[in-house]
This record gives structure tokens, C-alpha cells and sequence, in this order.
């Protein structure tokens, strides 16, 4: 084997093996991809990379032409209000397709949903229940109707929720809770279809946050997989507060799959068959043919004191097989030879 072919694989494993360079940006916005604080949503945005491709969006929708994308789009405790132009790029998203989650409390998102013409809202005031964990400002809730997200899940704890008006929901409190002096069961988890897509609200963007991650694990897993797969575009723009203070790069070190090595060693091996045994050097003969060449006639650019008629006799008589002194004499190609006194 060739030098070139050891070569290639030594390449091939050494890409395969090279730590991968990570960009980390970090926040003390709430609710960011991006904070590592208590109230930030760093891990709950590690389990949706596990599912699919992660986007962060830092400005309008209508800067970053939303309604030509597809996939999720992650509200996640908006403090800044939503313009026309932004609410009609969230339209022609849900049009093709997408799915818009909001998590909100108090209705920021509640200005978003009237120019999409939807009627569910968010609460302005907090719920109340007499079910809670440790504190009232813990209500805990455990009616969830779909299958798929109380797959596994015993309760889920809330931090001072509000609750969806408007609308049936997927995941209920119980009838003895109340907003005001209303005393019913309210939803906290709602689907509604739009056009193509559907939206999803969650009355309580804390569930979410590192600091009840660990608590309510096995919910967030079951409502990361209920949202779907494909792209997750997380707003960053309408969080007032979102202040980068580091931007650093992490080198994530890997070890040597052994599929992939097998598939580089499989890959030069059936490069070093097909060179070896000429097929591309006749593919490219092939290729060249269909390509006519153009004869070039050295009798052509000859200069002028060359007798062009008789060295072209010449080389038909060595194609013949002539003595050239028979034909020519003492002449030569050059003519008579002046004489020289």
C-alpha cells in the first residue's frame, strides 16, 4: 500500500479524536438559555439539545424572519412586550407548521396572544391551592390528562403559578384552588391548534428553571419529548434584563468511536481498490476523448528563410524510406548555398 493511504487514515482518526471548541456565553437574565443561576434555564436547554438542534434568538422575529422557519419556538418568561410585525412573522410560523410554546406568569405574552387572535390568557394574578409543597407558594398540581406527559410523573411542584383562562387544559389544578375569589380547577397547561401548527402554553415559566429542574425532571423529559423534535428556537430578545458578562470557549475532549474508525479504515480502503486498479484513470481518458483535440502542423509557424514545400518532400521520403542525399543532394533543406569567394 501506498504512502498516501496510511496518511489518509492517520487523518482520518486524528479528526475524529480532536477536542471540539464550544462557544459559552453567560447571563444573569431570568429565564435564559444562558444563566447558570438558580433562575435561569441552562439545564432545562441541555435536555432539549438532546433532542434537537438548539437556536438562541437575540433579536425581533421579524429581523430573524421567523415565518420562514420551521420547528419550536421557546418563549420562556417574556418581559418585553411583543410588536405587530414580530406577532405577524409568529403567525406565518404556526401557518407552515410550527409549534409556539409560551411560559409565562402574569401575562407579558398576553399582548402576543390578542394579535394572534387567540382567546386563552394568562392570569394576572397568582393561584392559590390548598395542595402545596412546604410552602402556599408551592402549589403542587397532579391532574395531567395526556398520557404521554404523566408518563412517570407522581406531581408537579409550581413556584407561584398563575393560571390559563380561556381554554381547556391538558394539565389541571385541583377544584379547591383559586385566582382571586374564584374557586375552581384552572389549567396551567394548554393546546391549542393554529392554522398548521399548534401553540402551548404553560402558566409557569419556574417549572422550568434550574433551581426546580431536579424536582420536576421527569415532567420537563416527557414535555421536551410532547413538544417534538427538529430545530428549538429559544427567544432571548424579549428578556429585558439579558446582559452577556462572559463569553469563553470550552474544548469538550472525545474518545475514538470505534464505528467511525472502522467506517474511515472501510472508506480509504475502497479508495485505494478503485485508484489501484486504474478505473479512474480510465474514467478520465474517457472523459478526455470526448474532447477532440486539435493537430497542431509544425509546418506551419515555420520562418521564412525555411523552404516550407521542400522540408515537407523531406519527411515524406523518411516516411518512405528515401535516402535524403538522393533526392535532395548537396541543397539541403536550406536551398542553394550562397557562394563565398
Amino acid at each position: 500500500m501506498r504512502i498516501i493511504y496510511p496518511l489518509l487514515v492517520f487523518i482520518g482518526l486524528t479528526l475524529l479524536i480532536l477536542p471540539v471548541a464550544v462557544p459559552i456565553i453567560k447571563t444573569s437574565a431570568e429565564f435564559s438559555m444562558f444563566s447558570p443561576r438558580w433562575d435561569g434555564c441552562t439545564e432545562f436547554a441541555r435536555l432539549v439539545a438532546e433532542n434537537g438542534r438548539v437556536v438562541p434568538l437575540m433579536y425581533p422575529y421579524n429581523s430573524v424572519r421567523l415565518g420562514e422557519l420551521d420547528g419550536v419556538l421557546m418563549i420562556i418568561g417574556p418581559d418585553v412586550e411583543f410588536s405587530a410585525l414580530e406577532a405577524s412573522e409568529v403567525r406565518a410560523f404556526l401557518d407552515n407548521g410550527g409549534t409556539l410554546f409560551i411560559a409565562d406568569d402574569f401575562g407579558t405574552a398576553n399582548g402576543l396572544l390578542s394579535m394572534l387572535g387567540v382567546k386563552a390568557r394568562f392570569s394576572k394574578q397568582p393561584l392559590k391551592d390548598l395542595f402545596y409543597s412546604k410552602r402556599s407558594e408551592f402549589p403542587v398540581v397532579v391532574r395531567i390528562n395526556d398520557p404521554s406527559l404523566a408518563e412517570g410523573v407522581e406531581r408537579i411542584t409550581l413556584n407561584i403559578p398563575s393560571a390559563i383562562t380561556g381554554s381547556e387544559g391538558v394539565i389541571l389544578t385541583s377544584k379547591v384552588s383559586a385566582v382571586g375569589k374564584a374557586h375552581k380547577s384552572y389549567p396551567i397547561m394548554t393546546e391549542l391548534k393554529y392554522g398548521n401548527g399548534r401553540i402551548i402554553l404553560l402558566s409557569d415559566p419556574d417549572i422550568l428553571t434550574n433551581d426546580m429542574f431536579g424536582e420536576n425532571r421527569k415532567f420537563i423529559e416527557n414535555l421536551v419529548r410532547y413538544l417534538g423534535t427538529g430545530t428549538f428556537y429559544f427567544d432571548e430578545a424579549h428578556h429585558s434584563d439579558f446582559n452577556p458578562y462572559s463569553l469563553t470557549t470550552v474544548y469538550i475532549h472525545r474518545e475514538l468511536d470505534r464505528a467511525r474508525a472502522f467506517q474511515v479504515f472501510l472508506a480509504v480502503a475502497a479508495l485505494a481498490v478503485v485508484v489501484e486498479s486504474g478505473v479512474i484513470s480510465r474514467i478520465i481518458n474517457v472523459m478526455m476523448g470526448l474532447f477532440p483535440r486539435r493537430e497542431e502542423n509544425i509546418l506551419d509557424d515555420l520562418p521564412e528563410w525555411v523552404d516550407a514545400d521542400l522540408l515537407e518532400r523531406m519527411i515524406n521520403e523518411i516516411k518512405t524510406g528515401s535516402k535524403l542525399g538522393d533526392t535532395y543532394g548537396r541543397e539541403g533543406v536550406y536551398g542553394k548555398a550562397e557562394r563565398r569567394d
